[in-house]
């Protein structure tokens, strides 16, 4: 059973830093924003194993600055052992609630090429071509309206 619920910045790093991040720096794992006051980070827990991290960073979306407040999901991340159960699907939910709640209306993300499946499953499009971030790899960026 999954269980998502808020979590401190520093509690991202156990699951982002190996996912995302693996073979740099522990420090390449902590992002600007990680601890502005409008940051939310959210944890997916299997029992009392954090095993999904997401953040969502108020930011501009940069192909349509005209929008505001946009919002970014970054560093969503789930452990491979429990890919497929459920647990990134329920840390995409609460991201995109809590934007709701804050009266937002769109959520953008640079989307790795391998995840985009992903987010097209669960309703997100894709806008502009693949693009590459400098020792991170191929993406795309997605948006979701909500």
């Amino acid at each position: 059973m999954t269980s998502v619920r808020r979590i401190a910045p520093e509690q991202t790093l156990a699951v982002r830093w190996p996912i995302l991040r693996p073979g740099f720096p522990r420090e390449s794992a902590v992002f600007d924003g990680d601890e502005a006051a409008s940051t939310i980070h959210f944890g997916a827990f299997h029992g009392d194993q954090l095993v999904g991290v997401a953040s969502i960073y108020t930011a501009q979306l940069p192909e349509r600055p005209e929008l505001t407040p946009t919002w970014q999901l970054r560093g969503m991340a789930t452990l491979p052992t429990v890919r497929g159960l459920g647990h990134g699907r329920a840390l995409l939910t609460a991201c995109e609630q809590a934007i709701r709640d804050l009266d937002g209306a769109l959520l953008w993300c640079n989307a790795r090429v391998a995840a985009a499946p992903f987010y097209f499953r669960h309703g997100w499009q894709q806008i502009g071509g693949e693009f590459e971030i400098p020792s991170v790899g191929p993406h795309f960026r997605m948006i979701r309206e909500l």
